[in-house]
């Protein structure tokens, strides 16, 4: 028997010599050859094997090794039980000569033909099998009995098997993994961990996390959006299950011609965590490896045996996260519950908030190219000059704009005494080469000197060449305002008043809805027809819609029905406050009549940008009021 053993073993030795020297590297595997002919082509390259041949019922046979080394798996032999145990990234199978059944990873499969010996000791497979199970495809040619196997080959430089061997791999701080997808390709990690992504080809799994706040929906509303969602095309699964740690999950399965998802939702007390697979079906090979690595995903991290993928570190009893980026050579640090908020088109802003509920912080880095006109210092100050326009005095304490060599230019913003957004703001500006860096920091407690320090001092900006950068200007609003019709009026907005929504033909009813990019306020001005919209129903009009707020205990009246002529329209305006346990906005509206129209024109404000006299966006407004 150990002669017969050391036998099998050199020859296997003499082939893997034989063969290993004529593979070539790059993307594909080729192998070419006919059954009853001893040579095979490797991409090109002849190759001396065992011949392969046809048992059973049409069943090709083929040496082992040869097929299996070409793709780059792992062959090892057990002599005593004639047990084969191939590994490759996300596939083991274990064969054993003249058995008919084989195990792939964690289940058994039965061959059409059990693997053999030949005269001279190799291990013949059936191909088909040994080909598909390692995502390879085998074609046939009828004419010329040819066969060709092709196999794509992953560079590892590029997949996470290039960045560790740990079977798991996921992120501490949001206690998450999964199987190490070794024959995938890590395609995003967002700088918050709130995002990761690995393709394969056309196919690729996300793993995509969010905040649970007050107002989020649950996790049986969310079971019922997701399936609607997935309606249009064929549901194949809809479960609501357990983990482990007893979190409610969803698993939702459906498909149409071309492609096959599955949907998991895992619900904790903080999180929601996403787990998407999108499998192109022409891809059929990578269908059971992503699959399997779906259902691996776990909420908990094994510190021995995962890979960790996220940035947070300690500093002191501070959690931080690293944020660089190296094509604009900058790097500074967040605290680790801030989530991104940077839309992914603007590369040279970076914004990030904190996900907590009742929080304001905020880190921001924007970068621009500096001008005769555009400074850090002039920058700066017409920056606070902005901020100083839109606040209130009695809220809102700024600094004096002050400068050293080594900070530029900054002042600091202090809100106090707000129900929704006592802070503490340093605004810094400086410049570097041919740019201009604003860093901005927002902590909730002005006190918290520690983190406001370590946060400022983080940033590093290495110089850069405007001949790669190129232009980058910052997208202030210009002077030129916005035209708005509704009706028979019209009105104009600064540019720094965005569109949010337009809805039109509901009913009688118009509107439109704008944003300020300056502060928090929003703006509606909405039309109504009816005879009885007349001139001199303005005031029951008023009086009737400032009663029906007056009614519900969350809202005080501020400022009583009063009335105002512009342009020879008579206008009702009143003022109310919205108080919620830990919110309070501030809502002035205004109505004017005209021939059946009725306009309201609503301006909602925080408390921090709330004045209860010469309110600039309503002047604004109804200075360039015409009918």
């Amino acid at each position: 028997m150990k002669k017969r053993t050391l036998s099998i073993i050199l020859v296997f030795a003499t082939l893997l010599f034989s063969v290993s020297s004529v593979f070539a590297e790059g993307e594909k595997v080729e192998i070419a050859f006919k059954v009853g002919d001893s040579v095979l082509s490797i991409n090109g390259s002849d190759v001396e094997v065992e011949t392969p041949y046809i048992a059973g019922e049409g069943t090709t046979l083929v040496p082992l090794r040869v097929i299996t080394e070409a793709f780059g798996a792992e062959v090892n032999w057990e002599g005593e039980t004639k047990t084969i145990t191939l590994t490759y990234p996300d596939v083991n199978i274990v064969l054993q000569i003249d058995n008919i059944v084989a195990k792939v990873n964690d289940h058994s499969e039965t061959l059409p033909e059990a693997p053999a010996l030949s005269a001279n000791g190799v291990t013949m497979v059936p191909l088909r099998f040994i080909s598909e199970t390692f995502g390879a495809k085998v074609g046939y040619d009828n004419e010329t009995q040819a066969i060709t196997v092709t196999k794509e080959i992953i560079d590892d430089s590029n997949t996470v098997t290039g960045v560790t061997d740990k079977n798991r791999i996921g992120d501490n701080y949001y206690n998450w993994s999964i199987d190490t997808p070794r024959q995938m390709t890590m395609t995003e990690r967002r700088d918050d961990g709130l995002l990761t992504v690995f393709e394969s080809g056309n196919s690729d799994i996300s793993i995509r996390i969010y905040k649970i706040y007050e107002d989020s929906p649950s996790f049986d509303e969310e079971f019922t959006a997701v399936k609607d969602l997935l309606s249009s095309n064929t549901l194949v699964e809809a479960k609501k299950l357990k983990d482990p740690s007893n979190n409610d999950y969803m698993l939702l399965q459906a498909k149409d011609s071309e492609t096959f998802i599955e949907y998991r939702e895992y619900f904790t007390k903080d999180y929601v965590y996403e787990v998407v697979s999108t499998i192109d079906l022409a891809e059929e090979s990578s269908k059971d490896m992503i699959l399997a690595l779906s259902d691996s995903f776990a909420l908990n991290y094994d510190i021995q045996n995962t890979h960790n993928l996220s940035n947070v570190e300690s500093s002191g009893s501070l959690k931080l996260r690293n944020i660089s980026d190296e094509k604009y050579k900058i790097s500074f640090k967040i605290p680790a519950n801030f989530g991104m908020i940077t839309s992914s088109n603007a590369e040279n802003e970076f914004k990030f908030m904190s996900m907590d509920e009742n929080s304001n912080g905020y880190v921001s880095l924007g970068i621009y190219s500096k001008t005769e006109n555009v400074t850090a210092e002039s920058l700066a100050y017409s920056d606070r000059a902005s901020r100083i326009s839109e606040s209130n005095p009695d809220l809102v304490t700024l600094s004096d704009v002050t400068s050293s060599s080594n900070d530029g230019f900054r002042y600091t913003q202090k809100i106090s005494g707000s129900k929704n957004s006592d802070s503490y703001t340093v605004d810094t500006f400086f410049e570097n080469g041919n740019y201009i860096y604003n860093f901005t920091v927002r902590l909730d407690d002005p006190e918290d000197s520690m983190t406001m320090s370590t946060l400022l001092s983080s940033l590093k900006a290495e110089e850069l060449d405007p001949n790669e950068i190129g232009q980058l200007l910052r997208n202030d609003p210009d002077e030129t305002n916005i035209k708005i019709n509704i009706g028979s009026f019209n009105f104009e907005l600064p540019s720094f008043w965005k569109k949010s929504a337009n809805i039109t033909s509901l009913g009688d009813e118009d509107s439109v809805i704008y944003e300020s990019t300056v502060s928090s306020a929003t703006l509606s001005i909405m039309k109504y027809e009816d005879t009885i919209y007349t001139n001199g129903r303005v005031s029951d009009i008023a009086a009737d819609f400032a009663s029906q707020i007056e009614s519900n205990d969350k809202n005080t009246i501020i400022t009583k029905t009063q009335y105002t002529s512009v342009n020879g329209r008579r206008f009702a305006y009143f003022t109310y406050l919205r108080e919620d346990d830990d919110y309070a906005a501030y809502t002035t509206v205004y109505m004017v009549a005209h021939e059946g129209e009725l306009i309201i024109i609503t301006l909602i404000e925080d408390d921090i940008y709330f004045t209860e006299t010469n309110d600039p966006t309503i002047e604004t407004i109804l200075d360039t009021l015409t009918v």
